[in-house]
């Protein structure tokens, strides 16, 4: 008969209080691949790549509709935290996917450059993240991604706005560019690179919504139009050869943080309300008892199953 504890311990996935950047999605993925495995025990009837969290979802609906829906508030629950956790994971894939797309078009710069990805770093007080940090001959460029589908607009303070049916405030990107800026200026002064000089873009990977920018403070563009704009940068009029460019990405990767965050959601829940669900769906489903009360149950068990015992005259 299956346990909750042996599925729950069958969960590894996501199991570490914090995660690198890195090795997030990886964490995610064999989270849904554990649970899969449980789901679909005799076997998978997709390829095991196609099988995601909607997936698994829409096989344990089926499964509640013939048990004569006995998980439905069991179900409702773990519905919601899945919803969550699928967002998560959209977002770290098109996140990635992004990146993976802009460093795909920044090797198709004709300049001599040196390409940093994803740098955490800090002034000592507040913290920041980089998408991606060019170095060239004379200049640094400072590249923030985004992955919108919506149009969008930058005011004029430099705050940008996802625009559709209502107007959301997404961030203060023109202070955040601005912050990178003092940062990568001081490391460079740093490593005896001060005359580099440091522009900033935002590129956006979907050509289709439209932007309106009312800000000054750095370029945008899109995928297709970055490597020429990169390109067409020029420095202060000194030159870095190949090893100077080296040295400076040295320098300041050297200065990453490299941190690990906790993942935004909580998972012990999501996990155990997976578990939950399926064995209810099962007819295994226990009631979770409070251990002194068990341990109370099984003596007065024990005390009112005594072996009779009758007085013996010698």
């Amino acid at each position: 008969m299956m346990s909750r504890e042996s599925l729950l311990s069958s969960l590894k996935g996501l199991s570490k209080n914090v995660y690198s950047r890195e090795e997030l999605l990886p964490e995610m993925e064999q989270l849904e691949k554990e649970m899969a495995q449980i789901v679909f025990e005799d076997g998978l009837d997709i390829p095991a790549e196609y099988v995601h969290m909607s997936y698994i979802m829409k096989h344990m609906h089926i499964m509640n509709n013939a048990a004569g829906n006995v998980a439905d508030q069991e179900m409702k629950k773990l519905s919601r935290l899945a919803s969550i956790f699928s967002n998560h994971v959209r977002a770290q894939q098109s996140g990635i996917t992004g990146e993976d797309r802009v460093e795909q078009y920044l090797g198709y710069m004709k300049s001599n450059h040196v390409v940093l990805r994803n740098l955490q770093l800090s002034d000592g007080v507040h913290k920041t993240e980089i998408d991606f940090l060019v170095l060239k001959q004379g200049v640094a460029t400072i590249v923030e991604v985004k992955n919108s589908k919506r149009d969008v607009y930058i005011d004029q303070n430099g705050d940008m706005y996802k625009m559709g049916r209502y107007e959301n405030f997404d961030s203060h990107l023109g202070a955040k560019m601005d912050f990178r800026v003092e940062i990568i200026q001081q490391l460079l002064k740093n490593a005896g690179f001060e005359n580099m000089r440091i522009e900033k873009v935002v590129v956006f990977t979907n050509n289709r919504i439209q932007i309106k920018k009312d800000y000054h403070g750095f370029r945008v563009c899109f995928l297709s139009r970055l490597p020429h704009l990169i390109d067409d940068f020029y420095g202060t009029g000194v030159i870095q050869f190949t090893k100077h460019l080296q040295q400076m990405a040295d320098y300041i990767q050297d200065k990453d943080l490299n941190e690990y965050y906790p993942f935004e959601m909580d998972v012990q829940e999501f996990k155990e309300a997976f578990v939950d669900a399926y064995l209810k769906i099962k007819g295994y489903d226990q009631p979770v008892e409070d251990g002194l009360f068990t341990r109370f149950k099984t003596v007065i068990h024990s005390l009112f199953n005594m072996p009779n015992t009758q007085n013996v005259s010698l």
